[in-house]
C-alpha cells in the first residue's frame, strides 16, 4: 500500500459509538467544577440550532425536576399533555383508524402506462386523490404518538404506532379495476404522507423498550425488524433519544445478544454483530465468533473489519487464518474472510500465505474474478491452477440466481451460466463451442449461452494485448457480465493498490483485459486449432447477421455490427491484413439499402 493512501487512511476520523461517547463524557463531566459545568452548558445552548432549542430547554427543565423525584422510583417526568386530552385523542384515533381498516375511508386513483423512458421500459403510474384526508390523519397520528412518547405515555404511543404500521389503506381504481392496498412505507414512497420513517422507527423501538418488561423487550423489539424501513436501524440509536434515559441497558444488551444468537437470517446476523461490538467491543465479538462460528460465521468477518480500521494487519492475518481453519469451506463468506487475510498478509510481507488465501477465496466463493486473481501472480498460478480447475468440476450448480451480497449462510453454489464461464476460463473451449452449437436458429438468442460464448471466444482468439475498437466493447461486455467491476478488492491484482475498492469503470475494464491476457498465456492452443475456431465463429456470425438484417430486427443491428467488426479484428491479429475492412465491406455490399445497419458497421471503420 503506498504511503499517501496509508496516511489518508490513518487520518480518517474514527466514529465513536454511543456507549464509549457516554463513558468518556461522564469521565470529563465528573472532573469538572460547578462553574465549568455551567460554562459548558451555556456554550452548548449558544451553539444549539434553532430546530433543537425547544428540546434543549425541555432537557434543562427535566434536569431541574430530577432532584425532586425519588431516585429509587422510575423517572416520572412532568407530563405536559392533560390526561383527558390524551384519552379523548386516543379514542378519536382508534375510531378513525377502524374506519380506514374497514375501507369506509379510502383513496381513489387513476392509472396509466408511462412511456417516457421508451416503449420497452414503460411503467404503470398511479395518480391518487385523497378526498377523505387520510394522509393528514396518518401524519397527525404519528405526531401525536411522538408527543405521547415525549410525555412518557408509552402505552398510548405504542398503541398509535401499531395502528399506523398495521393499517392498510384501501385504494379504489376510478376506472373500475380491482382495488388495492398501500402500507405506510408505500404511502411515503408515493409521497402521499410526509413521515420520516427512520425517526418513526426509532420512536417505535424506544417506546416499546420503555413499555415492555425486561423479559419481553428483546423479542418484541426484534419483531419490528420485519418491517422494511427498519432494515438500516441500529439498536444503539434508541439510547440517545427520548426524555428518559433507558434503564438496565446492560441487562437488555445481554438478553438482546442471547436472543439474536438463537435467530437466523441476515437481519439477526447484522443486529448481532452490531450488538456485540457495541456491548463487548472487538475482543468480545471475536470471543463470541469462536463460540458460534458454525451458526454465525459473519462474526469473524466483522472482527476483521474492525481491526482493518486500525490497520492492525498482523491481527487480521492471525484471526483470518484461525477463521479459515474453522469455518466450513463451502460457505461463501469464508471467501470474503480469505481476501481480508490476503490483504493483511501482503502488508506484512507474507506472500506465501497471501497466495494460499487467494486460492481459498476462490475455493469458498467460486466467482470468475476470484478465479482470474490466481493468474495475477506466476507462483500462485503454478501452485493453484490445477487445484482450482478441479474445484470447478466439484461445484454444485443451482437454479438460484446469486446476488452480490453474501449472507453468512450462503453456500458456494453457482448458476449454470456461471459454471459455463468457469469452464471457459479453465480451458474447456470445445465444450464452449458445443454449448453454442446447441443454438440451431440464428434468431432467438436472448437468454441462451451462445451470445456469451461468442464474446468469450472472440477475446480468447485475439492475438496481442492491444484490442481494437470492437474488441474493447466486447471486453467491457464480458467484464460486466462476470461482475468484474463490482467484485471486491478489484485492484488487489495491482500491488500498489491492495486496499482500493472503488475504481473508475475505465480503470476496471483495463484491469480486466490485463488479467485476461495473463490468464490466456496459461491456456494456449495450436494455430490450427485457432484457425478452426475462427472459421466456426465466422460461420455463426454470418448466419446471425443474415437472420437479423434480413429480418429487419433493427434493435439488434448494433449488436451484429459489433460481432462483424470484432471478427475482423481477430482475423487481423492472426496476420490477415485489412481483414476488418474486408469483413465490413462484405456486409456493406450485401446490404446496400439497409442504412441503419450500414451506419452501425461504419462506426468500426478505422
Amino acid at each position: 500500500m503506498n504511503k499517501t493512501k496509508l496516511e489518508k487512511a490513518v487520518k480518517e476520523p474514527m466514529i465513536m459509538n454511543q456507549k464509549l461517547f457516554i463513558q468518556k463524557s461522564g469521565e470529563i463531566l465528573n472532573s469538572m467544577s460547578m462553574e465549568q459545568l455551567r460554562r459548558c452548558l451555556y456554550n452548548i445552548a449558544r451553539k444549539t440550532h434553532e430546530s433543537k432549542r425547544e428540546a434543549f430547554l425541555k432537557l434543562l427543565e427535566d434536569c431541574c425536576d430530577q432532584d425532586e423525584r425519588d431516585s429509587k422510583d422510575k423517572f416520572l417526568y412532568k407530563r405536559l399533555i392533560p390526561d383527558e386530552k390524551v384519552k379523548e385523542k386516543l379514542s378519536e384515533i382508534k375510531s378513525i383508524f377502524t374506519k380506514i381498516e374497514n375501507g369506509e375511508l379510502c383513496l381513489s386513483a387513476q392509472g396509466y402506462e408511462d412511456y417516457s423512458n421508451g416503449y420497452w421500459a414503460s411503467e404503470w403510474i398511479w395518480e391518487y386523490e385523497d378526498n377523505e384526508g387520510i394522509s393528514r390523519i396518518i401524519e397527525d397520528a404519528v405526531l401525536f404518538a411522538h408527543d405521547c412518547m415525549n410525555d412518557c405515555r408509552y402505552e398510548e404511543a405504542v398503541t398509535i404506532f401499531n395502528l399506523v404500521m398495521d393499517t392498510q389503506i384501501f385504494v379504489e381504481d376510478e376506472w373500475g379495476g380491482d382495488s388495492f392496498e398501500l402500507s405506510l412505507e408505500e404511502m411515503v414512497d408515493e409521497e402521499l404522507v410526509s413521515v420520516n420513517l427512520k425517526v418513526f422507527a426509532l420512536d417505535v423501538l424506544y417506546s416499546n423498550y420503555q413499555l415492555q418488561t425486561a423479559a419481553q423487550r428483546a423479542s418484541v423489539l426484534y419483531s419490528y425488524f420485519t418491517y422494511p424501513y427498519f432494515k438500516d436501524i441500529h439498536i444503539e440509536d434508541i439510547f440517545s433519544i427520548g426524555r428518559e434515559e433507558l434503564r438496565d441497558t446492560d441487562m437488555f444488551l445481554q438478553s438482546w445478544i442471547d436472543f439474536l444468537m438463537r435467530q437466523s437470517g441476515e437481519v439477526a446476523a447484522r443486529l448481532l454483530r452490531e450488538g456485540l461490538l457495541y456491548y463487548k467491543g472487538t475482543e468480545g465479538l471475536l470471543e463470541m465468533a469462536r463460540k458460534s462460528y458454525k451458526e454465525h460465521p459473519s462474526l469473524y468477518l466483522a472482527g476483521l473489519l474492525e481491526y482493518e480500521k486500525t490497520h492492525d494487519y498482523e491481527k487480521i492475518k492471525e484471526i483470518g487464518k484461525e477463521a479459515l481453519d474453522r469455518i466450513e469451506s463451502d460457505l461463501k463468506i469464508r471467501g470474503e474472510i480469505a481476501l481480508k487475510a490476503a490483504q493483511a498478509s501482503h502488508c506484512v510481507n507474507d506472500s506465501k500465505f497471501m497466495r494460499k488465501c487467494w486460492y481459498e477465496a476462490f475455493y469458498s466463493n467460486s466467482t470468475v474474478p476470484n478465479y482470474l486473481r490466481l493468474f495475477a501472480d506466476e507462483e500462485v498460478t503454478r501452485e493453484y491452477k490445477v487445484p482450482a480447475e478441479n474445484r470447478i468440476e466439484e461445484l454444485h450448480i443451482s437454479d438460484c440466481h446469486n446476488n452480490h451480497s453474501i449472507s453468512e449462510t450462503s453456500k458456494n453454489n453457482v448458476t449454470e451460466l456461471e459454471y459455463k464461464y468457469l469452464c471457459f476460463f479453465s480451458g474447456n473451449f470445445d465444450r464452449i463451442q458445443n454449448w453454442c452449437m446447441k443454438q440451431k436458429n440464428p434468431l432467438g438468442w436472448s437468454g441462451n449461452f451462445i451470445s456469451h460464448g461468442l464474446d468469450l471466444m472472440i477475446l480468447y482468439l485475439y492475438v496481442g494485448n492491444n484490442l481494437g475498437k470492437a474488441g474493447k466493447k466486447i471486453a467491457v461486455q464480458v467484464s460486466n457480465r462476470i461482475g468484474f467491476n463490482e467484485s471486491k478488492n478489484l485492484l488487489f491484482m495491482k500491488e500498489s493498490s491492495v486496499f482500493e475498492t472503488e475504481v473508475s469503470v475505465q480503470k476496471g475494464d483495463e484491469i480486466f483485459w490485463n488479467i485476461f491476457c495473463l490468464w490466456k498465456v496459461n491456456y494456449a492452443i495450436t494455430m490450427d486449432e485457432m484457425k478452426s475456431h475462427v472459421e466456426w465463429l465466422e460461420s455463426i456470425i454470418d448466419k446471425r447477421i443474415d437472420g437479423i438484417v434480413g429480418g429487419k430486427f433493427r434493435d439488434k443491428y448494433n449488436d451484429v455490427a459489433l460481432l462483424a467488426a470484432a471478427l475482423g479484428e481477430v482475423k487481423e491479429s492472426l496476420g490477415m491484413k485489412m481483414a476488418k475492412d474486408m469483413v465490413i465491406n462484405r456486409y456493406l455490399e450485401r446490404y446496400p439499402r439497409h442504412s441503419a445497419f450500414r451506419g452501425a458497421l461504419k462506426e468500426y471503420i478505422d
